[in-house]
């Protein structure tokens, strides 16, 4: 069953009202909070100056028992997330009116920086027609995902989606375990790099390719859809294998780093310390000390590289200049014989060099 309707009128009141009843949160969307304040504002800005806003899509579940109800509520949003959220935030205080906004049907009102409650107690009018303003809303009638997920792609074509965003979208296996893995509290409690557009999806497909393959692989985006795709030709149980290895790793390393740790602002070396992790753990104790000072040695060499290219160590530039192209397998494997012959040296190992080869070897 598919079939797409426009809802009947109602207004953002009403939808305020029953803001309880929609699933903002299914897992075809796209994150929330992307857009800014002022971004926000410029929705309501449009509203209260009678400009047509695009439509929102739900998906309605009130008709049918569909097994896509993840939620358990009567709709959930396919595309208009960001819309109801500024329209929320306006009702809840959050949100005021940009400062230079102006009112085009009395321009000499002084409207700009007041929020739902000052217009409500000052402008009442005003307040109301924000209030009954008819949002255009189509719905969604399905039990079948694969139509609710090419629906989301497809209207968010022209949108700039990025890759983690669009592969969250696809049918078959993988796309729920990057989503599982994705929600472990490593990504909400460790890294500090930036998940709004989908950066911890793509760094969870990454590590799922890495175990599924069992070793250093290309992980440019190309290579992660490619991987999202066989899991819809196969069976296999080597993906659920493959996320539950990531996962207990995971688990690892919310030991190794701290809670917001300054060591991971930046998704590129994520895949590395993963599998270096990985393949290390006896040695967990001094794993985050040998990080912290490999960084402040590279730090300390691009100093002297800027002062002379014969103070500064070749191979710690080498790893510095490879760290560009951090998706490609000769960079991965090359920075982790870097690394992980340094940390055995660091560690005072015996034969440290063929240690690490061994390692390495494993790993290509």
């Amino acid at each position: 069953m598919f079939k797409v309707r426009p809802f009947e009128s109602k207004t953002l009141s009403w939808w305020n009202d029953e803001r309880l009843n929609i699933d903002m949160h299914p897992p075809y969307q796209r994150r929330g909070r992307l857009w800014s304040p002022n971004d926000k504002a410029y929705l309501i800005d449009s509203i209260l100056n009678d400009f047509d806003i695009p439509k929102v899509y739900l998906a309605d579940f009130t008709y049918i028992d569909s097994p896509l109800n993840f939620g358990k509520k009567p709709y959930a949003v396919i595309d208009g997330k960001q819309r109801f959220e500024a329209i929320f935030d306006f009702f809840d205080g959050k949100l005021m009116l940009n400062e230079d906004f102006i009112f085009y049907d009395n321009p000499l009102l002084k409207l700009g920086k007041l929020s739902y409650k000052d217009l409500k107690a000052n402008y009442p009018k005003l307040s109301s027609k924000f209030e009954n303003f008819n949002l255009s809303v189509v719905t969604v009638i399905t039990d079948e995902e694969a139509k609710i997920q090419d629906l989301f792609v497809r209207l968010n074509r022209s949108k700039p989606l990025s890759g983690a965003e669009l592969r969250n979208a696809m049918q078959g296996k993988v796309p729920p375990l990057i989503r599982q893995v994705a929600s472990h509290t490593f990504f909400k409690d460790n890294v500090t790099f930036n998940i709004s557009r989908g950066q911890d999806y793509n760094a969870a497909a990454k590590l799922l390719l890495l175990e599924f393959r069992g070793r250093f692989v290309d992980t440019k985006k190309f290579h992660l859809d490619r991987f999202a795709e066989e899991g819809l030709r196969t069976e296999s149980v080597d993906f659920e294998n493959a996320s539950k290895s990531v996962i207990s790793n995971l688990d690892v390393m919310t030991w190794v780093f701290i809670k917001d740790d300054p060591l991971l602002k930046s998704e590129g070396p994520l895949t590395l310390y993963y599998w270096f992790i990985r393949n290390n753990r006896e040695y967990l104790k001094s794993i985050r000390e040998f990080i912290i000072t490999f960084e402040r040695e590279r730090a300390s060499n691009r100093r002297r590289m800027g002062k002379s290219s014969e103070l500064a160590n070749e191979e710690l530039l080498n790893y510095d200049i490879l760290s560009r192209s951090i998706n490609d397998k000769a960079s991965l494997v090359r920075r982790y014989s870097i690394l992980v012959r340094r940390f055995y040296e660091f560690l005072n190992i015996p034969d440290a060099e063929n240690i690490a080869k061994k390692q390495i070897a494993s790993s290509i």
